[in-house]
């Protein structure tokens, strides 16, 4: 397996490991938590009483899914990629999952969704959209443009615009895809990823359908700077918790994701661990974190296991889809 081919396995690891990791504490405090599950270092089943509760140890939610549905739609298009071929993948993709895609599915994406297939204008259905659903879906805008982070911030706005057409959202999504493209660079640092994001959420903010919000940019560099000071991880994550959030909203989880991504030094089995543990939307928070250090570090620096029990819970092939990817774009 070549480097290239690697990373973009990694990061898609990364995504699914995050997103599943996380799927059994989605939306509980940390002290939850830590009362029903003790400290999460593994794929476990939810609990009883949680609203995941019919899925089992491993299973990915919306945040891979919708992801994955991009993938799927840009091989069959070799690299082609429109705001509507998007918006017909997720539409697609809902379909597919029938009455599951209430349960597992964000308010902007369903909301969005419902009214494209009312007929509304694709430049309108997401201008509510405020939340970071556009963000899940950016780690693949990034590993389509590896080192390049202008055409990767071009791409998240496409792959944002269906669901998730404001500078809120797309800051976000833009954050995240610069991240993951600096990521590919060969011997690049874990500063210049954090950097991308930086920039990335700056220049997506000036993007889309202007709606008012906390800045991006300023909310992951304050992030950055609490994990700077803090004098222990514990600390590091309650800081994080309180002071940036753990919402829906891009500059809470948006935030924390690249709080988690520092505080980790860019391990990707440690960030996961820590979004799974943080509380609040811990599935995007950890699909997100999971993504960019899987990019930077390749998919040799999850245990092999990690992969095995995603496929076969999950019934997908991410290998074969990085191989997929990496024809995409070797030939764009």
């Amino acid at each position: 397996m070549d480097d290239i081919e690697d990373r973009i396995l990694g990061c898609l690891l990364g995504l699914a490991s995050g997103d599943a990791f996380g799927m059994p504490t989605e939306f509980m405090t940390p002290e939850k938590i830590k009362t029903q599950y003790g400290w999460v270092d593994r794929f476990l089943a939810p609990h009883k009483d949680h609203f995941h509760a019919d899925m089992p140890a491993g299973c990915i939610t919306d945040d891979t899914g919708q992801a994955l549905a991009i993938v799927r739609t840009v091989v069959q298009n070799n690299g082609h990629i429109t705001s509507q071929i998007i918006a017909n993948a997720l539409i697609e993709w809902k379909k597919s999952l029938g009455a599951e895609f209430d349960h597992i599915v964000g308010p902007s994406t369903l909301r969005a969704l419902e009214l494209l297939e009312q007929g509304r204008a694709l430049e309108e259905a997401g201008w509510e959209g405020r939340t970071n659903g556009a963000a899940m879906r950016a780690p693949i805008a990034g590993l389509l443009h590896p080192g390049d982070i202008q055409a990767a911030l071009e791409t998240a706005y496409l792959i944002s615009l269906p669901t998730h057409g404001t500078n809120l959202a797309i800051a976000g999504a833009g954050a995240v895809a610069c991240a993951v493209s600096q990521a590919f660079l060969p011997n690049t640092s874990l500063q210049s990823v954090l950097q991308a994001a930086l920039k990335g959420a700056l220049l997506g903010a000036q993007l889309g359908h202007i709606v008012w919000g906390t800045s991006l940019e300023k909310r992951i560099f304050l992030a950055l700077h609490l994990v700077n000071q803090a004098s222990s991880t514990e600390e590091a994550l309650d800081e994080l918790y309180n002071f940036i959030g753990v919402d829906l909203l891009v500059a809470e989880s948006v935030a924390v994701a690249f709080g988690i991504v520092k505080l980790a030094q860019g391990d990707p089995v440690q960030a996961v661990t820590l979004c799974a543990n943080i509380g609040g939307d811990t599935d995007t928070i950890g699909a997100i974190a999971g993504a960019v250090c899987g990019a930077w570090k390749g998919s040799s620096a999850f245990p092999n296991s990690w992969l095995n029990l995603l496929e076969q819970v999950n019934h997908f092939d991410l290998t074969m889809q990085a191989k997929q990817l990496v024809a995409v774009i070797d030939n764009p």
